[in-house]
């Protein structure tokens, strides 16, 4: 069941279940062991106070009424056989009103009490007859209701055997011993319920502490402090994964890190080599390939240095509009040899954004060479930033549909087979611009097309 997913529910079912099998055996966990030795009641109960009970209903079953109203008891099998077990065994039953003893009756026992029930009304008694020569003979006298009235019984000399326990046990719950158990384990439930829930906080805390924690910072740990020491284990084992993890994703930084830095060379090298070629049509497609290449590698770059330095240091302020200007400008002379115009619009004042500058110029050439390879020949990319911090690349190509504007900033997603790239450089965009509190999405351009847009934390001196 979902509900004993909780500890509190299982806790509360557990003792629930627990007291109640406790409860109601304690004539055999308890009440047994006392009277064995001779502690119970100051040892006057014995063991053979506890017979008293299966003797009184063999009684009240052996009693019975002529036709014409008197009531006896009978000797019934069941009665026989008691008596046979227990030779010193007598048993009385009366009318208190009357002082009149049923037949079948050892009237000496009635006689006992034959002064009292003149002057009191006796609910019950145990007793012990002191000229009996067995100091453990144990009795009791009890009124009781019966299918004829309310009579008095008494009960005397039986001895205590196993099987007793076992009647003892069957008919122990009676409706006032449960009437007493229910609000005992409703209290105690409450109790345990309490208890667990407040001990259990501290765990919670732990729960929102590990929920907090990221690739961003996997140096944390959850502290241990007021945690119950069953828990703590657990916790200790969440801590050292945690440094597992860490210890991974630091190498596995330093590895792409140390990758890009080793490839800008033999890129550079071979952008030199490029240039050296005749100028041609597959020249060109050649020079292209080469920059998106050395793109992607300085956009893994700078995301390493944004995750190193994004854990210990504060997000630095930039101008933004003269950096996408600045990018904008060195993409110019590209766009304009491969057919395509780019136009730039900014506010007249400075618009400073929180960010990283050579993060934010790695996206943007980014946003700007897929711009320019979407655009028509002959056509022009729009580059603009805006006062609320926002910068936004537009061209006028077959643009994105809905269904893939949140599939492209996937790693290594492409439309299809033919489109070229590799399918990072949007994905590597897409986790620098969050790494610095930013949002990057896709829309539609009016008119056709797709516009990309960038939103920076604006900066409180702009």
């Amino acid at each position: 069941m979902k509900l004993l997913r909780s500890l509190s529910s299982r806790l509360v079912v557990y003792w629930v279940l627990f007291s109640l099998l406790a409860f109601f055996t304690i004539p055999a966990t308890v009440l047994l062991p006392l009277a064995s030795l001779g502690i119970d009641d100051v040892g006057y109960v014995r063991l053979e106070g506890h017979t008293v009970k299966r003797a009184r209903r063999i009684l009240l079953n052996a009693l019975r009424q002529r036709p014409d109203g008197a009531l006896y008891v009978e000797m019934t099998d069941e009665l026989r056989a008691y008596a046979a077990r227990n030779p010193n065994f007598r048993y009385a039953a009366f009318d208190p009103t009357t002082g009149a003893v049923f037949e079948g009756s050892s009237r000496d026992l009635v006689d006992y009490f034959s002064g009292e029930l003149s002057r009191l009304e006796m609910l019950g008694a145990n007793f012990h007859i002191l000229d009996d020569s067995n100091p453990n003979s144990r009795g009791s006298m009890r009124m009781v209701q019966t299918p004829f009235g309310r009579f008095g019984t008494i009960v005397y000399g039986a001895q205590f055997h196993w099987d007793d326990l076992a009647f003892w046990l069957y008919y122990y719950p009676t409706t006032a011993n449960i009437l007493a158990y229910i609000p005992l384990c409703a209290t105690l439930s409450l109790v345990a319920l309490l208890v667990v829930r407040k001990n259990l906080q501290p765990l919670r805390s732990s729960a929102a502490k590990v929920a907090e924690i990221d690739l961003n910072s996997l140096d944390q740990r959850v502290p241990t402090e007021g945690l119950p020491s069953e828990v703590v284990p657990f916790i200790d084992a969440v801590n050292t994964a945690f440094s597992r993890v860490d210890d991974g994703v630091a190498r596995q930084r330093r590895f792409i890190a140390n990758s890009a830095h080793e490839l800008r060379t033999p890129i550079a090298i071979l952008r030199s080599r490029v240039d050296k070629l005749d100028e041609a049509l597959i020249k060109q497609e050649i020079k292209r390939d080469v920059q998106r290449i050395q793109t992607i590698l300085e956009q893994l770059l700078v995301l390493a240095q944004v995750e190193e330095r994004g854990a210990t240091a504060p997000m630095p302020e930039l101008d933004l509009a003269e950096t996408v200007l600045a990018v904008t400008a060195d993409y110019t002379p590209i766009a304009l040899s491969n057919g395509r115009r780019i136009a730039f619009e900014a506010p007249s004042t400075p618009v400073t954004a929180y960010g990283y500058k050579w993060a934010v110029e790695s996206v943007v050439t980014n946003l700007i060479e897929n711009a320019a390879r979407a655009e028509p020949a002959g056509g022009m990319v729009l580059v603009s930033v805006t006062p609320d911090a926002a910068v936004a690349v537009a061209d006028h190509g077959e643009g994105v549909s809905p269904a893939h504007r949140d599939m492209i900033f996937e790693p290594f997603w492409r439309k299809s087979e033919t489109t070229p790239g590799t399918g990072l450089g949007l994905a590597i965009a897409k986790e620098l611009i969050e790494k610095q509190a930013g949002r990057i999405w896709v829309e539609e351009t009016p008119g056709g097309g797709a516009t990309f847009r960038i939103s920076l934390k604006k900066s409180l001196h702009s």
